[in-house]
């Protein structure tokens, strides 16, 4: 049986085409959910990066298509480009060297335009206003590339779409719902995806590219990388194989010839002593007596110049800073207290806390706890932009010497203390609006309240009074709350 092959070699050839060009399309063609394909000298990164987004951003866009609301959709676009600009810097940590802090608003101009839509885009008046604020809230974690700890970043803009996150999910419409979790669900992946790649920060191509010139000709969001322009010294490509291969090189004999080779000069240190020896001295120069420094009394005497004051050592982290203070722990002390202690950008769910458990959160930054059941108490000492979210709480909220915290009470709570605070916010629901509370050196503070005249989703925002007028009356005092605060 004989085979035509030459109807192979057309059909491999064909084949070859259709791989080339498969090869040298442009993103746009693919579809929205899906990341550029990696190429072979892209650094490994590359490729885990976009694993996860084949893997977590299609659930988000498909949750928006499901809804089928332009203005979710839209907020869905923003955020898939915003990972696609993620990526291109990704691309360029294997080509170009570390941006200076200069350098970084040069180029990173797609970003920040990005973030800008997204926040333009929201409109108080749309029903979709609280999705809207989400997406452009997470969105903000793109600056995740200019951090030590990236993952921190993502954390961080995870926190602030949160609080629109549950504005979304109490309208308790099912497509909605499904679409801020698939958003949220990312973005906390993202956040371990860091911790696992990159978790002391970005890893820049020591001596690489100059960054600004690179993302001139690849700005952020492109997929094509910018060919490396022709160096004299530079690796080039090897060149083609000439048909028929290359020729044997000719027989040494023939290129140098029948003559041995010459005897290597031998004597090795003897003969460098030798030489010495054999060298007259009279070119150097002689010290002269009056050269002597013991014959030079007369000379000035130079002074040595004054050392430069070693500069004044930064003071140590006294007793009194916020924040983690030692290693992480979580541990409960005698079946009664809680001690979380020590927490960074962490978000904590506690299920298993009974009535008779306390609760205390100690020297933590950017953490949120979440308590699932009633407790005795909770008390949050020393900690910065933290969060606590609880149901009901049988004896007392206290806070103490904490900056920018928020307690937010799902049930009942009879009294919150705040004591040396600054930037605290109380969310009360109905089962709480007789809950006391008792301030003192504390300032910014804030008790949002449900609108009695209002829906159910609609808040009141009332200050705390930090200002107080008093008089002499007879042989007492009298003291009343500032008119600043009277409406």
């Amino acid at each position: 049986m004989s085979v035509d092959l030459s109807q192979l070699s057309t059909l491999v050839a064909r084949l070859e085409g259709v791989a080339d060009r498969l090869e040298k399309g442009s993103p746009e063609g693919a579809s929205g959910g899906s990341a550029p394909s990696a190429k072979a000298d892209d650094p490994a990164i590359v490729l885990a990066f976009d694993q996860f987004f084949d893997s977590k951003a299609a659930a988000v866009e498909a949750a928006a298509a499901t809804l089928g609301v332009a203005d979710v959709i839209e907020s869905t676009a923003f955020f898939l480009d915003q990972l696609r600009v993620l990526r291109s810097v990704l691309v360029a940590t294997g080509r170009c060297r570390k941006p200076k802090d200069e350098e970084w608003g040069k180029f990173f101009g797609p970003a920040s335009e990005l973030c800008s839509k997204a926040g333009k885009a929201c409109d108080n008046r749309s029903e979709y206003f609280s999705d809207r604020k989400a997406a452009a809230e997470a969105i903000q974690f793109i600056m995740m590339v200019t951090m030590p700890n990236p993952s921190a970043g993502v954390q961080g803009a995870f926190e602030a779409m949160d609080f629109h996150g549950i504005k979304v999910m109490q309208k308790k419409n099912p497509p909605e719902t499904a679409w801020i979790n698939a958003l949220k669900t990312c973005l906390k992946d993202l956040s371990e995806w860091c911790k696992e790649n990159c978790k002391m920060g970005l890893d820049w191509k020591p001596g690489g590219e100059d960054p600004i010139p690179y993302f001139e000709a690849c700005p952020l969001g492109s997929a094509a990388a910018p060919k490396a322009a022709a160096k004299g010294k530079g690796k080039g490509g090897p060149p083609p194989v000439p048909k028929g291969g290359f020729k044997a090189p000719p027989p040494v004999e023939e290129r140098f010839g029948s003559q041995p080779a010459p005897a290597p000069a031998g004597g090795g240190m003897g003969a460098i002593f030798e030489a010495i020896q054999t060298k007259g001295t009279g070119g150097l120069k002689k010290v002269t007596d009056d050269m002597k420094c013991k014959n030079m009394k007369d000379a000035p005497v130079k002074e040595a110049a004054p050392k430069p004051k070693a500069a004044a050592p930064k003071a140590a982290a006294g007793r009194f800073t916020k924040g983690p203070k030692g290693p992480p722990r979580k541990e409960l002390e005698k079946d009664i207290n809680w001690i979380i202690e020590n927490y960074d950008g962490e978000t904590i769910t506690m299920d298993d806390v009974t009535i008779k458990q306390s609760v205390c959160m100690i020297n933590c930054k950017n953490t949120t706890i979440r308590l699932g059941a009633k407790v005795k108490s909770i008390a949050v000492d020393g900690c910065e932009r933290c969060a606590v979210v609880t149901k009901d709480v049988l004896s007392v909220v206290e806070l103490v010497n904490s900056d920018r915290c928020q307690i937010q009470a799902d049930g009942k709570v009879l009294m919150v203390s705040v004591d040396k605070c600054n930037g605290f916010g109380l969310w009360l629901k109905k089962e709480s609006i007789d809950c006391e509370i008792v301030t003192s050196k504390s300032s910014e503070m804030n008790v949002t309240i449900p609108d009695p005249d209002g829906g159910d989703l609609d808040t009141i925002e009332m200050p705390i009074p930090e200002q107080f007028v008093t008089k002499v009356v007879g042989k007492k005092t009298k003291t009343e709350v500032s008119s600043l605060y009277h409406s």
